[in-house]
């Protein structure tokens, strides 16, 4: 009975930990990038410097499945933004040109099977409309949250079309300091996290290469490293208008710090942080 009961102590430790998928990779598919002032993008950030902000979806080929983590901005984001972002916004969140996910995997013939939203948001979800056809998966919360909100952090145009839903939980499974979690394929090398606070159902997802390399995708919990590294805010403007709930977007800051100390090789990606970005490289470029 000794040797059975460590026997399963022992697996289930092995469950908590990060496990590799044979022949996984990953790309960072930019769509368009904008020009903006480094104060604006996180407290105590320069007036005099401007800073890059990418707008980039994630694709993923895992042998189970090619997956997109966000959509980024879309064929329809000019009409999208246009039409539905408020005029005094609309100076502070302008984008440069815009090269469509869509069109750049249908010219390589890549097929998309899921796409997967680390938050609602417009420059996030932009491109669904492109993707109607594909399964689209977020938390309960989150997909709740895409049917109330209001400009300038969700524009109800985005999601008039028929989407796909497909809502899931976390279940009461630590990882990486995390107390719930989502195995995507049941092998540890794709796990999504709560990281809500920036929205209700905000998601960060934990990736495992081959080689054992591991990336953490944090969505917009800081929209720059030194968010995590400091911790440090937003501006004070800039989280009026996009945090849904400042503290606890607030404690998430303060627990990827935690996991950047303890776990130093980790790589921690915002979701559009151009310099942290510019060293992975961009599609057709691919990460494994």
């Amino acid at each position: 009975m000794r040797y059975l009961s460590l026997l399963l102590l022992a697996l289930l430790g092995f469950g908590c930990l990060p496990v590799q998928a044979d022949g996984l990779r990953f790309a960072l598919v930019k769509t368009s990038e904008t020009q903006t002032r480094d104060a604006f993008t996180i407290v105590g950030g320069s007036w005099t410097e401007t800073a890059i902000a990418n707008h980039v979806a994630i694709l993923i080929e895992h042998h189970a499945a090619t997956l997109l983590f966000d959509t980024s901005l879309g064929r329809q984001v000019d009409q999208q933004f246009e039409s539905e972002m408020p005029w005094y916004d609309k100076p502070l969140l302008r984008y440069g040109k815009v090269v469509p996910v869509r069109d750049q995997l249908d010219r390589d013939g890549i097929r998309i099977d899921r796409i997967l939203l680390s938050h609602v948001h417009w420059d996030h979800a932009s491109g669904l409309a492109d993707y109607p056809e594909v399964p689209a998966w977020a938390p309960y919360e989150e997909i709740e949250f895409s049917q109330i909100s209001t400009p300038p952090a969700v524009l109800p145009s985005q999601f008039k079309h028929p989407i796909k839903w497909v809502p899931y939980s976390f279940g009461e499974q630590p990882f990486e300091g995390f107390a719930q979690s989502h195995d995507l394929f049941g092998d540890g090398s794709l796990v999504l996290v709560p990281l809500d606070g920036h929205t209700p159902g905000s998601v960060g997802l934990f990736l495992t290469l081959e080689d054992g390399r591991r990336f953490f995708f944090t969505g917009d919990a800081s929209w720059r490293l030194e968010g995590f590294t400091g911790p440090r805010e937003k501006f004070w403007i800039s989280r009026r208008m996009v945090d849904n709930d400042r503290e606890r977007t607030r404690q998430q800051l303060e627990k990827v710090h935690a996991l950047m100390q303890a776990e130093p090789q980790l790589t921690v990606v915002p979701a559009h942080d151009e310099r942290v970005q510019r060293e992975l490289g961009y599609y057709p470029h691919w990460v494994q």
